[in-house]
Parts: structure tokens; C-alpha cells; sequence
């Protein structure tokens, strides 16, 4: 199953965060500040969910799986 969130950033931010998979990664605007991110099974499997996890760590994002805000952890 791939990983489907929430993301309240700016999409440069977005890009940013997410680096290289950035390429690999459905990203689409849903309203003002807010973006869609859809990472394929795939994706996932090839860069470690940890680390696309770790990525987006200092992003406020919803896990639409989990339904939950989390905020961003600082570094």
C-alpha cells in the first residue's frame, strides 16, 4: 500500500523535503497551503518508508491512513 497525506506547506518546501523522490511522487494542490502527496508501494519499498518518513518530519502533515495530523518534528 502506498502513502497518501496532507501536506500544509508551501509545494517548494514540499520538494524540497522529499529531495530525489520528488520525481516519483504525485504531488497536487488542494487548496491554499494545502497539497495532496500520493508515494507508490513502489516508492516506498525502493527509498525505505522510514526515510520517506524521515523527509517529511518537518512538514505539518495528514496521514490520511492513520486519519491524524502531526506536526513537525524539529531537527
Amino acid at each position: 500500500m502506498g502513502l497518501q497525506l496532507i501536506i500544509k506547506a508551501e509545494r517548494n518546501k514540499i520538494e524540497k523535503a522529499l529531495g530525489a523522490l520528488t520525481s516519483e511522487c504525485e504531488i497536487f494542490p488542494i487548496d491554499e497551503g494545502l497539497f495532496g502527496i500520493s508515494i507508490s508501494e513502489q516508492s516506498l519499498l525502493s527509498a525505505g518508508e522510514v526515510a520517506v518518513l524521515k523527509k517529511l518530519e518537518p512538514l505539518t502533515r495528514f496521514d490520511l491512513w492513520h486519519g491524524a495530523w502531526q506536526e513537525p518534528t524539529r531537527r
